[in-house]
Order: C-alpha cells, then structure tokens, then sequence
C-alpha cells in the first residue's frame, strides 16, 4: 500500500486488557498500523456480500434465544414463509383458536 500522508490524529486510551489485546493482533506491525488495518477490516466487512438465509436464521435463532422478542416474531415468520413449511401448522391452529 503506497504511503498516505495523514493529517488527523486519534487519542485513544486502552486499558491494560486492551493493549495486550491488541498486542497479540499486531504481528510484527505497530500498534497505529494494527488499529489502522483493523479499521480497513472492518470497513471491507460491512461492504462484503449479504449473509445467506441460513446465515440469517442461525443469527435470529440465537436471538431469539436470547429472549429477544423481535428476534422470536421475525424468526418465526422467516420459518414459515419457507417452501417446506406446512400450510396449516400448530400455530396458525392456535392463533385460530382450534387447538
């Protein structure tokens, strides 16, 4: 990577933890340009492709899990708008009020 001249500076204050956290990251590089890589990272991250539906689930699941509500309704929509999910399942007998 060509030599970028850089006119901002960042103060940031670690606490013990963190410094050696970010030590063990570095590999030979120093720490500006540890905290600089990882700011790259994370920015190709949040740019990479769109998770899978599986991917999806397993997040909503663990979510839902959680006790995360929102999590729970999204994730039980997602279930059963899938091809395989039976037409007349437990819940729509429950919400009808034949169970």
């Amino acid at each position: 990577m060509p030599y970028k001249s850089r006119q901002e500076r960042v103060e940031v204050r670690l606490t013990a933890e963190e410094a050696a956290y970010l030590d063990a990251l570095r590999h030979g590089r120093t720490r500006s340009s540890t905290v600089r890589a990882l700011i790259r990272d994370a920015h190709d991250a949040s740019s990479g492709p769109a998770p899978t539906h599986a991917e999806v689930l397993r997040v909503l699941a663990a979510m839902a899990h959680d006790g995360k509500v929102a999590a729970a309704v999204a994730l039980e929509r997602a279930l059963r708008d899938r091809d395989d999910a039976g037409q007349d399942d437990e819940l729509d007998r429950i919400l009808r009020g034949d169970a």
